[in-house]
């Protein structure tokens, strides 16, 4: 069976019904496609306080960007489909391609493309093959609430990682964090950033934002926009993949399919927050060390890493030292 429209490839798949014994359900790349990758998977704790930043604070982060420094560093807004708000979009912030703004649109998407069940919101299915089961598969239960519910609930109840507090109070790590901005990481892998007021609708009106999450300040080390830094694989979103078939029967706001043209060799700036659990690191894992990460950094980034580069080895290992504390 041929797969149109998708550009997720499953590393692993298995047939689930023992009445398909002659059946296979592993994903291949045709020869024809030449621009290929592999990815690894985002963390998701802290990403209820990512998607509670209003949709204004992230516009305005990409402008300052592009006017301090004079149009080299200019972080791309996305306006991506809120699925469970047919025809309301808002600015991606999630993945790494920043497809979904929405945790509960996120919910939806992993469950099909990374788990094979259908729900209310992506009732249709990658193949028919293998599958015997009714759409959607994912029922409402006794509360009405379906698993991706409960799965958009429990990400957005989770805590942003907590940095190395002993080793963060260090000199050494101290010394790093002032090269960090001095160099210009802090541009791109922002500091703090401020949650929208409680009781602030968003997601098309979906969701309001609780006194837990509202008005809060965080530190992600990240702006979630997207850059070209030199790492980019060429790929752009499928949009049948990540917001279903449904979505062309809907005029969607502010929906322009020349802005995901453009996110062909971006991909969303990693927030640093926790990466010191991480050890593969960039979008692909293919790096193994923070050397070797920033040396990678080109394109937007390229002004940063010569900074880095004319650091002495104390300089450097400084800032290696901060990293670590994230």
């Amino acid at each position: 069976m041929i797969i149109s429209g998708r550009s997720l490839v499953n590393d692993r798949a298995i047939c689930p019904n023992g009445d398909f014994l002659s059946t296979e359900i592993q994903e291949r790349v045709p020869v024809t496609e030449t621009i290929r990758t592999t990815r690894i998977s985002l963390n998701r704790p802290g990403d209820g306080f990512v998607e509670a930043v209003a949709d204004q604070t992230l516009i305005d982060l990409a402008s300052i960007q592009c006017r301090a420094s004079r149009g080299r560093i200019c972080g791309q807004v996305l306006h991506v489909p809120i699925v469970e708000a047919p025809g309301e979009t808002r600015v991606g912030r999630l993945g790494w391609k920043n497809q979904q703004a929405s945790l509960l649109s996120f919910s939806g998407d992993a469950y099909l493309n990374e788990m094979g069940i259908t729900t209310r919101l992506f009732p249709d299915e990658v193949t028919t093959l293998c599958n015997t089961a009714p759409e959607p598969n994912d029922k409402p239960g006794t509360d009405g609430l379906e698993d991706i519910d409960r799965f958009a609930r429990f990400m957005r109840a989770t805590k942003a990682p907590a940095r190395d507090a002993v080793l963060a109070a260090t000199p050494k790590a101290a010394r790093g964090s002032k090269i960090f901005d001095k160099i210009g990481c802090a541009a791109c892998h922002v500091r703090s950033l401020t949650m929208a007021p409680p009781g602030t609708k968003i997601n098309g009106g979906t969701f309001t934002i609780p006194d837990a999450l509202g008005r809060k300040t965080f530190h992600p080390f990240g702006d979630f926009l997207l850059h070209n830094v030199g790492t980019g694989d060429g790929i752009v979103m499928a949009w049948q993949e990540h917001y279903g078939r449904s979505m062309y029967k809907y005029s969607w706001k502010n929906l322009s399919k020349d802005e995901f043209q453009k996110t062909r060799n971006k991909v969303r700036t990693a927030p640093l927050w926790g990466v010191r659990l991480r050890t593969r690191l960039m979008h692909e894992g293919a790096t193994l060390t923070f050397r070797d990460a920033i040396l990678r950094h080109r394109g937007e980034a390229s002004q940063v890493t010569q900074r880095f580069n004319v650091l002495s080895r104390g300089e450097q290992e400084a800032l290696f030292e901060f990293l670590r504390s994230l």
